[in-house]
């Protein structure tokens, strides 16, 4: 089964704001999170999920 990937653009959706304020947000946990231009992996996302609570 292959893994769940979102964009950037469709995380920011889910939480009701721009790219450039969901990136704020996470800033603590940036380096943790290794972000590339790709999407975002699985576990980059759970890890978000987890720091600002899902949406």
């Amino acid at each position: 089964m292959p893994a769940k990937v979102k964009t950037f653009s469709e995380l920011a959706k889910e939480y009701g704001v721009c790219r450039n304020t969901l990136r704020k947000w996470i800033q603590p946990i940036e380096k943790e999170l290794k972000l590339s231009r790709r999407a975002l992996r699985e576990w980059q996302v759970k890890k978000i999920y987890v720091f600002l609570d899902e949406p």
